[in-house]
């Protein structure tokens, strides 16, 4: 086992030295991190600190959003609410998006991430608004997914996820039948890229039902489709993958 994990290993340092925009993109969301941080501990006002200003400001809310704060569709992916937040999308990006990036480049791999988790935003903008509307007409599936009630009062969402299922996404379409290797614990697993794609979609659903948590999932959902629609018009346009 261990010799396997070691050449895992060797294999994603490998990959990493041809991925700069994974790399670059792992190292802002860090930086970010330790930002928001450093923000919480200090306080603007009683009972308020910078760090929720941070949040406020660059999270994505609906309201704010219809008010003209339209860079939150892109920063909201930079912000996390936690070193476990941060580390699953930072592993994501690291060991699945810097592969992607060495077969697409590091334009397309920044167009996916940013474009695919703006799309993954706006869906779950659209979905929190009309969570009172749903729970109103469906009660039984209100309860079961906890969706909001009271209308007039939005979430902020935060976290890389939308644009990290979008990578996803892409690779499914371009690659279905290729292999990857998914760290699940510390056990590396071989999976097809399109059942994987499928998996962590169901995944999510289940999650969203079981759990009832406040995480986006329809932003992760939202975000996944996007990419899995550009990786199909990539290839529609003939362009030039090594597809397996």
């Amino acid at each position: 086992m261990f010799k396997k994990l070691r050449t895992v290993g060797t294999s994603i340092v490998d990959t990493l030295a041809f991925s700069p925009a994974a790399v670059t993109l792992a190292v802002l969301l860090i930086c970010f991190f330790l930002i928001q941080r450093v923000a919480l501990g200090v306080d603007l006002v009683d009972g308020y600190s910078f760090g929720a200003l941070l949040t406020q400001c660059f999270g994505l809310h609906a309201p704010l959003l219809a008010k003209g704060f339209v860079w939150q569709v892109v920063t909201y992916l930079f912000l996390h609410g936690s070193w476990l937040h941060l580390a699953l999308n930072l592993l994501t990006v690291l060991l699945f998006g810097a592969g992607l990036e060495m077969e697409i480049g590091g334009r397309r791999f920044w167009t996916v991430f940013l474009v695919g988790g703006a799309i993954g935003g706006l869906g779950w903008v659209m979905c929190d608004a009309i969570q009172p509307a749903l729970a109103a007409a469906f009660p039984g599936v209100a309860q079961a997914l906890a969706l909001r009630t009271q209308p007039g009062v939005y979430g902020t969402c935060i976290g890389a996820s939308g644009g990290v299922f979008a990578l996803i996404g892409v690779y499914a379409a371009l690659f279905p039948r290729r292999e990857t290797v998914v760290l699940i614990l510390v056990f590396p697993v071989r999976m097809r890229a399109r059942t994987l794609a499928v998996f962590l979609g169901l995944a999510t659903i289940i999650e969203a039902v079981l759990l009832r948590s406040q995480i986006a999932y329809t932003a992760h959902l939202t975000g996944g489709f996007a990419g899995y629609f550009y990786g199909l018009a990539l290839l529609r346009r003939r362009v030039f993958f090594r597809v397996a």
